[in-house]
């Protein structure tokens, strides 16, 4: 009995602490605040709920605020209130309308399939003032990137309430683009302004060329600021710095300034290459090695693209040993105005693709940039080799951006994506040319660098003078996916009238092919074979030479031809510095109308810079051309001298001739221009030089003996004018015979607009 009293004592206790528990908790719940959101039909409460920074768990006011502020920052409601009913906390929230129609007038450059994906690639489907802000922002952009800098975008809009959905008009006025008037660059003491100007992708228009395309585009200007940049730096001015300004005209047009600070030259000092890890036997650090001393042993001054191309060098070395994944960092130490470069150079773990996908391709097919690619799904790869194709990809000049990203798959397993931004590659282009040698001409050319987006090139072009007119058409594709090699079709119509110099015209039209491919980046080669139709017109038989007279009519050849150039020139029409070498070999085949020949010329050049004000080149030409079977060469296959190769005296005025108007040539050539030219305008924008020069030529042998025909050295002296003009560069030569023979025609005064070298 006393053990269920005691029992029955805990049970009251028991049930007395149930009871309040009980109690309790009623109170708790009736007292517990609710949150209801009221009007959301398209946005989840849990969404809504994610942007509070915290549940709220009373009726605070002050909290109710910021609630209310930060659903209106979100962009997803027109309206926010809250209500209190009892424990209940009710948010009321008004959605903004969804987008169903959108319509767009009077807009001319962009279509509205262009402007359409602007907004679907901006998820554009509430209407809200962020939304349409961010929509006329981007539209604007775009339009800048075609030169309308004054594009106006207004809109209105069709509510309809019961579907709470909206459709929007933009009224775009596009205004006319903005063109670039002129181009001023301040500053720059080492480099010409000229030089600069065909660095930069901004134009002006010129008569020798007259369709350049000078639309005015911030953008472009911006990254012209870089490349002005970039070009110093490669010229060993490392500390260079630029900056530009724009001058808005009342013509809807503007001024551009360049100003550059050029810094200090710095110098090339050493470079250290260092195997810490020994992944390279003793050969290949020997072959690196002297490659260094024979690099460092043409560099002037410090470059940074010379030591990228250098870091390829070797690095194509190492590979090629059958050493793969490896890296090389580069480090630099500058000391006063000299730079020691560091290679480092580290083995990497072996890294291998899965797929290689390419993004971007909008409009050229996936197969022009995989013929590019030197690595396929599943190969191994490295860091060098991915750069080399990034290079390699934006060296077609079909892209804007190229950008390559490595996507993990596992430790030694990835996927390459390819992003490709591309960029307009169609151009046409027109400029004249005027002087006392070739009179007015006109060159016009059209050219497709992308075509259809096959990656081939389509170049037109019609070049018009008063004695030389041409059509040309070239279709330009890669040769094979196994090598980088290019094949081009094309075909060639001339008309050339010798009526004053020789007595006779000829037509001729070309068709065939040829394969070019670079040696390296500074030297090319091209072969071409060719099938020719000429047709000479005599215009008068009793001057005109036997030769010509004998072929006239139609005649038919076969041309091969081997083409070898190598140029370092440096860019824009003031050559500065640089080296120029030209080897032409053209074989004429036995079975054409003239039995055949060969003919070769070779053509070197070389700049000095002393300054940018002082400027001395030499040029020297020299060929030989013979016959296959022992028959007179015709004329217009023979070498002529003259005009701009031995100023003072006529095109064709040199050399061995019947009469005035019966110009033989010679079957051997040899020519050489010395110029020295200084600065004497003090205006690097658009520089006067004056040019003194001294030329030398003489032409000679021929199977039958001309009339007037001695093989004897012509010389010449003399001095000009050479101004680098808004307009183009225009040159005024007086020339004065030093040797001469009697029989040669004289012509003192050159003038030219264009071209004036």
């Amino acid at each position: 009995m006393r053990k269920l009293k005691i029992n029955l004592k805990y049970l009251k206790h028991i049930s007395f602490i149930l009871f309040f528990i009980l109690f309790f908790s009623k109170n708790l719940f009736s007292n517990e605040l609710s949150i209801i959101i009221q009007g959301n039909k398209y946005t989840d409460s849990d969404v809504i709920l994610s942007l509070l920074s915290e549940i709220p768990t009373d009726t605070n006011k002050d909290y109710s605020n910021e609630i209310i502020k930060t659903l209106n920052d979100s962009d997803l409601f027109s309206n926010v209130e809250i209500e209190f009913n009892e424990n209940k906390y009710i948010i009321i929230v008004k959605e903004y309308p969804i987008i169903d129609k959108i319509k767009f007038k009077n807009n001319d450059r962009l279509k509205k399939e262009e402007l359409l994906s602007i907004v679907d690639d901006l998820e554009f489907t509430k209407f809200n003032n962020t939304s349409i802000n961010l929509f006329i922002r981007e539209t604007k952009e775009i339009y800048e990137s075609f030169g309308y800098n004054n594009v106006k975008i207004e809109y209105y809009e069709k509510f309809n309430q019961e579907q709470n959905t909206v459709d929007i008009t933009f009224n775009i006025n596009e205004g006319e683009i903005t063109k670039i008037n002129q181009i001023i660059i301040t500053g720059n003491d080492a480099v010409s302004a000229q030089e600069l100007r065909d660095i930069i992708v901004s134009k002006t228009k010129s008569l020798t060329n007259i369709f350049a395309n000078n639309n005015f585009k911030p953008l472009t200007v911006e990254r012209d600021k870089y490349k002005i940049l970039n070009y110093y730096q490669d010229n060993g001015y490392l500390n260079a710095d630029a900056d530009f300004k724009i001058e808005y005209l009342q013509n809807n047009k503007v001024n551009l300034y360049f100003n550059i600070n050029e810094g200090d030259i710095f110098y090339l000092s050493d470079i250290f290459i260092t195997d810490d890890k020994g992944i390279l036997n003793q050969v290949i650090s020997d072959n690196i090695e002297s490659k260094k001393i024979n690099f460092l042993s043409n560099q002037d001054y410090f470059s940074l693209e010379k030591i990228r191309e250098f870091k390829d060098n070797i690095s194509t070395t190492i590979i090629e040993s059958g050493v793969e994944f490896f890296e090389i960092n580069i480090s630099d130490k500058i000391e006063n105005n000299y730079v020691k470069i560091f290679f480092e150079i580290h083995p990497l773990t072996p890294q291998y693709t899965k797929q290689i996908n390419i993004v971007g391709n909008n409009r050229t097919f996936d197969y022009v940039i995989r013929r590019e690619l030197n690595i396929i799904e599943g190969d191994s790869y490295n860091r060098i080799q991915i750069d080399n194709l990034r290079k390699k990809l934006q060296s077609l000049n079909l892209f804007e951006k190229v950008n390559i990203k490595e996507e993990k798959v596992d430790e030694n397993l990835n996927n390459l994506i390819i992003e490709v931004e591309e960029k307009q590659t169609g151009s046409f282009n027109a400029g004249l040319s005027v002087g006392t040698i070739d009179g007015f001409a006109i060159v016009t050319g059209l050219r497709e660098r992308n075509f259809y987006g096959t990656g081939r090139s389509l170049d037109a072009l019609i070049n018009t003078s008063e004695d030389n007119n041409e059509l040309k058409i070239i279709t330009t594709d890669r040769l094979s996916y196994e090598n980088e090699a290019d094949i081009s079709y094309k075909i060639n119509y001339k008309q050339k009238d010798f009526s004053t110099s020789s007595s006779y015209k000829v037509d001729s039209f070309s068709s065939g092919f040829g394969i070019g491919y670079k040696i390296n980046s500074n030297f090319y080669h091209n072969f071409d074979l060719e099938y020719v139709l000429k047709d000479y017109k005599i215009t008068n038989s009793n001057t005109v030479a036997q030769s010509i007279l004998d072929s006239s009519g139609s005649n038919a050849s076969f041309l091969v031809k081997n083409n070898f150039i190598y140029s370092s020139l440096n860019p824009g029409f003031v050559k500065n510095n640089g080296n120029y070498f030209n080897f032409n070999n053209t074989i004429e085949t036995p079975t054409s109308s003239s039995n055949g020949y060969i003919r070769n010329l070779i053509t070197l050049k070389k700049y000095y810079n002393f300054s940018k004000t002082k400027i001395f080149s030499i040029q020297t030409k020299f060929g030989n051309i013979f016959s296959l079977n022992n028959n007179d060469i015709l004329t217009d296959n023979k070498f002529a001298l003259g005009g701009r190769w031995l100023r003072g005296f006529d095109s064709y005025g040199v050399g061995p001739r019947n009469s005035r108007t019966s110009y033989i040539g010679g079957n051997n050539i040899i020519a050489s221009k010395l110029d020295y030219s200084f600065e004497i305008s003090n205006n690097s924008n658009f520089p006067i030089f004056l040019n003194l020069f001294n030329d030398y030529g003489l032409i000679w042998e021929n199977k039958t003996t001309p009339t007037n025909s001695d093989n004897s050295l012509r010389s010449s002296a003399g001095f000009g004018i050479k101004y680098y003009s808004p307009i183009g560069p225009i040159g005024l030569t007086w020339g004065f015979p030093i040797m001469e023979e009697d029989y040669d025609i004289k012509r003192m005064f050159l003038f030219s607009i264009g071209n004036i070298d």
